[in-house]
């Protein structure tokens, strides 16, 4: 299978990673525009090639990409080949189709005891406004046959917009073999969003009153991440900038008990509740199932190992791209 990748320019992605990975292990062969995003930069060609080699391409993926001190994504390049009928967009974008929130004026939030951005406050009260508006590419969407979005409500699937969800890439899966001395690892870069700040305060809270072992993180480098996950017996995640939370995948890979906060977009094989991870919607959940959980280690370690055998066979790059090609229509499915 030959497949033209229009990536984004250096800055990495996880949508486009998982992918990326998913491709290779398919035995793809990659036409790439940029570098980065495990694209290998032997597969990394000039504009003049790419178009070339899209005559004969089976698939041409094109990726979002955010926009910070990087290039934007080659969408130029659909016009030049010119084949939507074999063209499908990937968009991993949050709280707009541009991965920007709809306003940047900051409001006083009473609950965080600061300013934060006024969309994502709004979204805080009614997560109908992580929605915002452009939401979907319109201009992308005349030229491609499939549009994938991770962020995909309810009203986009009556769009015809595909959902896609995070995967975890290989090296998520690493098995330290350590003791889970941990309880309970909070890993957010911010507390903004979803239920983050309320989970974090109610763990510390458990830390206090019931004596087990939380450690709440930041900014770690992936190794030594890698490691904390090896040892936790609980991973949280909630919502960030949008429902997908790498921190789900990433607990899952892990072995860990994974509590996820229940999405309110399609999700591509979500984990059952209480079987292969801890699903909530509020912190009465929150601090219920968590008190249950740790008080049966048992079930804990179960939940755990269903979690890290969903991962493995339907969270991989493997798993996506097949899902991909399903809904392509493509029934060349590889294991």
């Amino acid at each position: 299978m030959k497949v033209i990748a229009i990536t984004p320019d250096r800055k990495y992605d996880y949508m486009v990673a998982i992918i990326i990975e998913g491709l290779y292990d398919y035995g793809a062969e990659i036409i790439a525009s940029d570098f980065g995003n495990g694209v290998r930069d032997e597969d990394v060609y000039h504009e003049a090639d790419v178009i070339r080699h899209a005559a004969d391409a089976d698939y041409i993926f094109t990726f979002f990409g955010k926009v910070r001190d990087n290039r934007p994504p080659k969408f130029y390049l659909l016009d030049h080949i010119n084949r939507p009928d074999i063209t499908a967009y990937i968009d991993g974008s949050e709280w707009t189709y541009t991965g920007w929130t709809d306003v940047h004026d900051k409001v006083f939030c009473p609950v965080l005891n600061e300013n934060t951005n006024r969309q994502a406050y709004e979204a805080r009260r009614d997560y109908r406004r992580y929605r915002g508006q452009p939401w979907i590419n319109d201009d992308i969407s005349k030229k491609v046959s499939w549009y994938f979005k991770r962020e995909c409500y309810k009203e986009d699937l009556e769009n015809g917009i595909i959902p896609i969800s995070f995967g975890a890439e290989k090296k998520c899966f690493v098995d330290h073999n350590l003791e889970r001395d941990i309880d309970i690892l909070i890993s957010f870069g911010q507390l903004h969003t979803g239920l983050r700040y309320e989970v974090t305060q109610e763990s510390k809270r458990l830390m206090d009153t019931h004596g087990y072992n939380v450690k709440i993180i930041s900014g770690v480098p992936f190794n030594e991440y890698q490691v904390l996950l090896s040892r936790s017996k609980i991973v949280v995640s909630s919502w960030g900038a949008g429902n997908n939370c790498m921190r789900m995948l990433e607990g899952l890979a892990a072995g860990a008990c994974t509590f996820i906060q229940r999405p309110a977009v399609e999700f591509v094989d979500l984990p059952v509740d209480m079987h292969e991870a801890v699903l909530y919607s509020s912190m009465k959940e929150f601090t219920e199932k968590i008190h249950v959980v740790l008080g049966d280690l048992e079930k804990c370690g179960e939940i755990a190992k269903n979690g890290k055998a969903l991962a493995i066979t339907k969270h991989t790059g493997i798993a996506r791209l097949n899902y991909m090609l399903d809904k392509m229509g493509n029934n060349q499915e590889i294991r």
